[in-house]
């Protein structure tokens, strides 16, 4: 629990939390409604994957395995410093957890150069819920784990029959490159000016 002894201060305490609350569904949620909406058919089934993975993976833990496990919280039996309400229910595995790397996966399935910031985000929220005394590092890594496998099949479930890479030298409707297609649509580069190649223009 080294993670829950580290300095608390208010300002700290609030941020974690908001982290926290945000990725139990509502901050991956908004994304991929943006992602629909902004991304095409590649924005809505990443959407989809994500959110589907998501939900599965909150029904499982909260509704199943939770129930059948009874593993106490922390600050049940330990001194653990605990910031916010206490759950009443079981800790065994982290349901935050389990649906950010749920969304997180699939996300990164379809964006894979975004991987890193999107991993990145749901160990962030496992993280939080040690910070806050809500969960042990084993129900975070079991939540991680299962949300993983999750995002993965739905993945599976929902990506195109086609490849979701275009040829190399091929661009879409809006002059993207096609490497531009493996980033989220806020990470795509603007498309080169005529000349900025390097090459000299042809003579008049």
């Amino acid at each position: 629990m080294t993670i829950n002894r580290l300095p608390h201060s208010r300002p700290l305490d609030q941020r974690v939390s908001l982290l926290s609350d945000l990725g139990e569904g509502v901050g991956w949620a908004a994304g991929a409604a943006w992602l629909a909406v902004r991304d095409g058919a590649r924005g809505r089934r990443a959407a989809g994957a994500s959110v589907g993975a998501m939900l599965v993976a909150t029904v499982l833990v909260q509704g199943l395995i939770k129930g059948a496990l009874g593993r106490r919280r922390p600050f049940v039996d330990r001194a653990v410093r605990v910031v916010g309400r206490r759950p009443r229910d079981a800790s065994f595995p982290s349901g935050h957890t389990a649906g950010s790397f749920a969304a997180a996966v699939a996300l990164s399935c379809f964006y894979p150069r975004d991987a890193p910031m999107l991993l990145g985000t749901a160990t962030a929220v496992g993280a939080s819920r040690i910070y806050l005394g809500m969960h042990f590092p084993g129900d975070v890594l079991a939540g991680a784990g299962l949300g993983a496998a999750l995002g993965l099949v739905a993945h599976r479930l929902l990506r195109s029959r086609n490849s979701d890479r275009a040829p190399a030298a091929a661009v879409d409707r809006e002059g993207v490159p096609e490497g531009g297609r493996d980033r989220l649509p806020f990470s795509r580069r603007s498309p080169a000016a005529p000349g900025a190649s390097g090459r000299r223009p042809p003579p008049p």
